[in-house]
């Protein structure tokens, strides 16, 4: 059976650190939600997110950020966030949720 979507979620240090990888989409969000709104509300600290390696976020994507932010513990701290991703965190009027950390990548994601 070949995936829908070639983005994923993996989780490390207790669940506080996520890296989105690929295409974070709605069958990205049907697959993780409720695993990752689980650890966000279990954690103990401020959840990081790298989303260096992200190509492309939807309204399932946004979602699951959402849920870091509104069941986590403080703003998450989203790192290496790609323009297109910080220019739908500013469309969708959430941007002030998380803490946007400087280290920008290029445009091709490097």
């Amino acid at each position: 059976m070949t995936p829908t979507t070639s983005g994923d979620v993996l989780t490390t240090h207790g669940g506080t650190r996520w890296t989105m990888q690929g295409e974070i989409d709605a069958a990205v969000q049907a697959r993780r939600e409720d695993e990752l709104l689980r650890l966000a509300q279990s954690a103990d600290a401020r959840i990081h997110i790298d989303l260096g390696e992200v190509t492309f976020m939807d309204s399932g994507g946004l979602r699951l950020l959402y849920h870091a932010a509104t069941a986590g513990s403080g703003a998450p701290v989203l790192e290496r966030v790609p323009r297109r991703v910080r220019d739908l965190l500013e469309l969708s009027g959430v941007a002030d949720l998380f803490e946007l950390s400087d280290d920008e990548p290029g445009e091709d994601g490097s």
